[in-house]
Parts: structure tokens; C-alpha cells; sequence
């Protein structure tokens, strides 16, 4: 018999309290420093691993901040071509 990991539905169970990122002023993103956000638990924590530990979900490692504007450019510079 095969054993499978079934989530039924992703939730914050806490455990990611304990590794909560305070924010440091002097560093322009907390992505720079190394801080990861959890979009379920809906916080900063600094971990290692690529998954939140309390709710095993993908931890983002990059900011939606400036999107627009990379795709504004990189349409600009087709548009020279």
C-alpha cells in the first residue's frame, strides 16, 4: 500500500511565531537579508528550507514590487527593435 501526503486545506498553526523576522530599517527589502514570506501565515519569519514549517507552504523569496514596471520596459525595448 502506497502512503500519500493529502492537505486538505493549508492554515497557520502557529508554529511559525517562533521564527518571526523583525524588521531592520537599514536594508532596503527584508528579502535582502534573507527573510521569507509565508502568504498563508502572512509573515516575515527567517528560515532556511523552502517550505513555511508551520504550514508546509512555498515560502516567497522574491517581491511583487516593481512587475509592472519590468514588463513596461522590457515592452519598451521591443517596441525599439
Amino acid at each position: 500500500m502506497n502512503s500519500f501526503l493529502v492537505v486538505i486545506g493549508m492554515s497557520c498553526n502557529g508554529i511559525c511565531m517562533r521564527f518571526k523576522a523583525k524588521r531592520n530599517h537599514d536594508v532596503p527589502s527584508r528579502y535582502h537579508e534573507g527573510q521569507k514570506r509565508c502568504s498563508v501565515c502572512e509573515i516575515f519569519i527567517k528560515w532556511d528550507e523552502t517550505y513555511c514549517p508551520c504550514c508546509h507552504y512555498k515560502l516567497r523569496t522574491r517581491s511583487f514590487r516593481g512587475w509592472g514596471m519590468r514588463k513596461k520596459y522590457r515592452e519598451e525595448t521591443l517596441k525599439r527593435y
